[in-house]
């Protein structure tokens, strides 16, 4: 009875303290290493976070939505290849840092900004970028349709 206890006292301390732990915000910058470019506002990154410490993480890009690779139909498929080549593209400057990190609605993802630092740019974000190429739409809280 007492394990049963302990175990429902834990689990209820976690579902209180979700909205906390979501709510969380970190400002960065960042600096960061591309590990891999999923889709055209989803990568996944290593970031230094102490000395000799580092976390692996998926990002999506904040504010902007663009095509999945696993489209509804073929022209969605060939924008979501165009959105990720650009962003792979994008994230080979040097200068870029990642801002305005927060959690993701899927485990295992954050939210963020990647912003060219004023030093190597204009302070220009990959989110802007895509939208100027018209390879992503502005994010509504659902997914944009690319099929017509």
């Amino acid at each position: 009875m007492r394990r049963v206890c302990f175990a429902i006292a834990i689990s209820l301390g976690l579902i209180l303290s979700a909205p906390a732990i979501a709510a969380q915000k970190l400002p960065g910058p960042f600096d960061f290493e591309v590990l891999k470019v999923i889709d055209g506002d989803t990568f996944r990154a290593r970031i230094p976070i102490w000395l000799g410490q580092t976390v692996e993480v998926k990002i999506r890009l904040k504010g902007v939505d663009t095509p999945e690779i696993k489209g509804k139909c073929a022209a969605e498929t060939k924008r979501a290849r165009e959105a990720k080549n650009f962003a792979a593209q994008w994230l080979r400057q040097d200068g870029l840092r990642l801002t305005q990190i927060h959690h993701g609605t899927y485990a295992g993802r954050v939210l963020g900004t990647v912003q060219k630092t004023q030093a190597s740019g204009t302070g220009e974000t990959l989110s802007a970028a895509l939208l100027a190429e018209g390879l992503a739409k502005p994010d509504r809280g659902r997914r944009a349709t690319w099929c017509p």
